[in-house]
């Protein structure tokens, strides 16, 4: 077997170099002049797409351009095997290694990390080292049809939108590819090739027969051939072959004419029954394989002597397919393959399983483990098919190739996956990461009975002992299945469990598995977290990020400062959480993951911390980002997060509608999957707001009765959020006292915890209640410690959001002479004003500025340039002379002294 092999670090990665080949034209092809200059102009577009049916000659016609234009190509041929993401990748870069070897690298070493990468991100990196490519070329993905992954798809779109300028796509497929064409078309940027074009015109389909197949045929003769296959090169080529053999070629004609059933199944059955009965059953008993060498056929029917079938077959033009230049390995035209398959299952069914047995045998003694994985389950070898599996599996999982795996696991009975302990791990942790729960569990717990049952510090393990390895690590195995549990714990918020057992995994994973110890640290971390212990867990996230950067994982290294990230966010730090996003981002681009959803998590964090800040309108803008992102993964937690933090700055816009609308996505997304309690707790006490705001007091009333009925155990942190949204509904009930009582216990523990935002929105509450009640200087005293907490993170939204309640306890606190920050007093005042117009001493109306616009000017009067502020905004040069140009327009002035004075009179400094 030709074999090429990638090698990262110290693994390897195996590759079939057919797959890699230029097919050669065959001598004697009807030249085709005008297609070869239409594909010519296509180098100019992005993508040049030709989809036609099988046998419409796309193969022959793109290796025949690439022949006679000189043309620098890699070549892919595509199959079913390729609809693993990670499996795609590696054959894409072995593709354009053919121009440098060395392209690439950083690509493939980010596929190897155990955290697997999204694809994007990885593409990302490898577009960077293309753009190096010196010259133009092409890229060609032949029989791109056997995609039908929707990740392989997305990673294609991704790289025709990124396409370098020197490379083009090419893509032959039977059906148009889930790809954006209808933009490609607009923007001039593709090319097409039809079943239209690619038809033999009556020109060529006389130069075919009576020249290519030396048949001599009348016009009237090629007439009737033309009209009955309307061009298709297959059709024309099945009546040559059915009349090379044929004494009366009229009477064979007036039959091919006047048949009714189907011609490829007609010239089929035509070509197969005349074959030799050695060579008919050849191609049958070999159908059943994706290539076909010597050795391969040789081994699969038992006989010698397949190289000279195979010579024969492509003399004979037989629907072989040459995939090297030395005529080694070959392949059947795919509508012919399709046919013997289905005749060898009519004719000789009994030995299709041997069959497939065989071609197992014969791809795992050329260590092809994926190809003997696919045909010992076709063969129901199952207990091979095991062994097999546990021979690729950490391979495979070295390189994230987990759709493959998952796909075997759903075809081998359980009770085969049951009987190893590393395989039936494995499978719990595919099914955790697919969001099947219960299933992981069930798998985790078959682990243990195989832990329990060994006696001794190490697992007797048959695959183990296939490598030469023999044996497992029993706590260390204890330690991963800790890990899983653990994960699954803190997506529920099953606090007692999750502290177990990420204790339990810290206690049995060694020191060398730097990795799965750093996952475990990010459970631990959880586990405080859940636990109301902001400050304990922060310390633990940041070590868990130390480990991630330490050992390269920069996926946990996101994981683990995001969740530090969310916690100084509680902690009031909010300066501090933005310094972290940037220093993210900043990771991000030097590592080629700005298009992965775990930045997608990342801008819809620090979207919602700038909400947080009062810039509202670019929040929305980097939060739908990160949705647009996050959407792109699978993981239920990210995605629905950035939900939750749409959801925060729709209610702070007053978007009420579309509020609810994001929340219902949310609830559609809860009947498929488990959304983590940390998201479904605060959009919760979002709903009840929003039920408060529109005067639903009956439907908050009747939620806050349905969770006192569930929540009658002793309260914990958990219970916090239940705790505020019962105090706002005693609040719009009138029920004050019960209102501010019911909060004493809750501030208590989050001030000792120093979770700085939910004290000063429990003290709001208060201030609010109290101001109710009549009790207007104790209200301004809650609301006054509410400021001094609220003050250095620069809080805003917090108290705009509780509306004209706070707006008028913070105008009493001015006029009132009370000590307290009064410049961020005034801030605060000037973002309740944001949302109307504002009317001057003059009588005349002024346009609001907005959120951006208010902070630009800010900065005016601070006395910052226009660099300055360039910086301090994260925003360019040139947004921040549109923003004073509207400024000035909005306050008609003509000067930074004008606007200031202006602003400072409407109370807006």
């Amino acid at each position: 077997m030709e074999e090429r092999t990638i090698n990262i670090k110290d693994t390897k990665y195996p590759l079939l170099t057919t797959k890699l080949y230029v097919p050669q034209p065959r001598p004697n092809l009807v030249q085709r002049t005008h297609l070869i200059d239409r594909l010519n102009k296509g180098i100019n577009h992005k993508l040049t797409l030709i989809s036609a049916p099988a046998g419409f000659g796309k193969t022959t016609l793109l290796s025949k351009w690439i022949s006679q234009s000189k043309l620098r190509a890699a070549w892919l041929s595509l199959d079913k095997g390729d609809n693993d993401p990670v499996h795609f990748i590696h054959y894409l870069i072995a593709a354009l290694q053919s121009f440098d070897k060395n392209l690439g690298k950083t690509a493939l070493s980010m596929l190897q990390s155990p955290q697997q990468p999204p694809i994007e991100s990885v593409l990302t990196n490898l577009i960077r080292e293309i753009t190096d490519i010196p010259n133009d070329f092409v890229l060609v993905l032949d029989d791109y049809h056997s995609i039908d992954a929707k990740q392989v798809h997305t990673a294609v779109e991704f790289l025709i939108d990124h396409l370098p300028p020197q490379m083009s796509l090419v893509i032959a497929t039977r059906v148009d590819p889930p790809l954006p064409l209808a933009r490609l078309r607009v923007s001039n940027q593709l090319s097409e090739l039809r079943a239209n074009d690619l038809s033999f015109a009556t020109n060529e389909t006389t130069t075919f027969f009576n020249k290519v197949m030396s048949l001599d045929l009348s016009s009237d003769e090629i007439d009737i051939f033309e009209t009955r296959t309307e061009g298709w090169i297959a059709g024309l080529q099945l009546a040559a072959l059915s009349m090379q053999t044929h004494k009366d070629i009229p009477a064979f004609i007036k039959t091919f004419a006047g048949d009714d059933r189907h011609i490829v199944d007609y010239l089929a059955e035509e070509v197969l029954n005349l074959q030799p009965e050695h060579v008919l059953n050849f191609l049958l008993q070999t159908s059943i394989l994706n290539r076909l060498s010597e050795s391969l056929c040789d081994f699969v029917t038992a006989k010698k002597g397949s190289q000279k079938i195979l010579n024969g077959l492509e003399r004979a033009n037989l629907f072989i397919v040459p995939l090297d230049n030395k005529r080694h390995w070959y392949r059947y035209h795919h509508l012919f393959a399709d046919l013997l398959r289905q005749r060898l299952h009519q004719t000789h069914s009994d030995l299709v399983l041997e069959l497939h047995s065989r071609a197992s045998k014969w791809h795992e003694n050329n260590n092809l483990k994926d190809e003997a994985v696919n045909h010992a389950l076709v063969a129901c070898e199952f207990e091979r098919a095991a062994h097999l599996i546990g021979e690729f599996v950490e391979v495979a999982w070295d390189y994230g190739g987990n759709t493959i795996m998952l796909k075997w696991f759903e075809i081998l009975p359980v009770e085969f996956i049951y009987k190893e302990p590393e395989l039936c791990f494995f499978n719990a942790w595919l099914l955790f990461e697919n969001g099947q729960h219960s299933a992981a569990e069930e798998s985790l717990q078959v682990v243990e009975r195989l832990i329990d049952s060994s006696s001794n510090s190490v697992i007797e393990s048959p695959l183990k002992e296939s490598r030469g390895l023999q044996t497992l690590d029993k706590v260390e195995l204890q330690g991963k299945v800790a890990v899983i549990r653990a994960f699954i714990a803190s997506f529920m918020g099953n606090i007692p469990d999750v502290i177990r057992f990420s204790t339990q995994a810290l206690e049995c994973l060694p020191k060398r598995n730097s990795s799965w110890r750093a996952s475990a640290a990010i459970t631990s971390g959880d586990a405080h977290g859940l636990s109301g212990k902001t400050l304990t867990a922060s310390q633990v996230y940041s070590e868990a990020a130390t480990i991630g950067i330490r050992t390269g994982n920069y996926f946990l290294y996101m994981i683990a400062s995001l969740k530090l990230v969310i916690n100084k966010r509680q902690l009031g730090d909010l300066s501090g959480s933005i310094e972290i996003c940037q220093q993210l981002l900043q990771t991000a681009k030097e590592k080629g993951l700005l298009q992965t959803p775990m930045i997608g998590w990342l801008f819809s964090i620090w979207g919602e911390i700038l909400g947080e800040l009062n810039n509202l309108d670019d929040a929305l803008h980097y939060i739908k980002k990160g949705i647009k992102l996050s959407e792109q993964g699978s993981d239920i937690a990210m995605i629905g997060w950035s939900y939750l933090c749409l959801v925060k700055i729709l209610f702070a816009k007053g978007d009420i509608s579309n509020a609810e609308e994001t929340i219902q996505k949310i609830d559609k997304r809860a009947n498929k999957s488990d959304i983590p309690h940390f998201v479904t707790k605060p959009l919760e006490s979002l709903r009840v707001r929003i039920w408060l705001k529109q005067g639903k007091l009956d439907t908050a009333m009747q939620w806050m009765q349905n969770i006192e009925l569930k929540e009658n155990e002793k309260y914990t942190f958990m219970h916090e959020w239940e705790q505020i949204s019962f105090s706002r509904i005693f609040l719009a009930q009138g029920r004050l006292d019960k209102s501010i009582g019911l909060l004493q216990k809750s501030i208590k523990t989050a001030e000792e915890n120093g979770r700085v935002t939910k004290v000063v929105e429990m003290l709001l509450i208060q201030a609010m209640a109290l101001k109710a009640q009549g009790s207007s200087t104790e209200a301004v005293a809650i609301l006054g410690k509410a400021l001094s907490l609220a003050e250095p993170g620069g809080f805003i939204r917090i108290f705009v959001d509780e509306g004209s309640p706070i707006a008028e306890l913070l105008e009493n606190i001015l006029d009132e002479n009370i000590k307290v920050p009064r410049a961020y007093v005034k801030k605060l005042l000037s973002a309740f004003r944001l949302g109307k117009l504002i009317k001057t001493e003059e009588g005349l109306i002024v346009d609001r500025l907005s959120e951006r616009e208010l902070d630009v000017l800010r900065l005016l009067a601070a006395g910052l340039s226009n660099k300055e502020i360039m910086e301090e905004l994260f925003i360019s040069l040139s947004t921040v002379k549109t923003h004073i140009s509207n400024i000035f327009s909005k306050l008609d002035v003509h000067s930074r002294t004008e606007a200031i004075v202006k602003a400072k009179e409407l109370d807006l400094l």
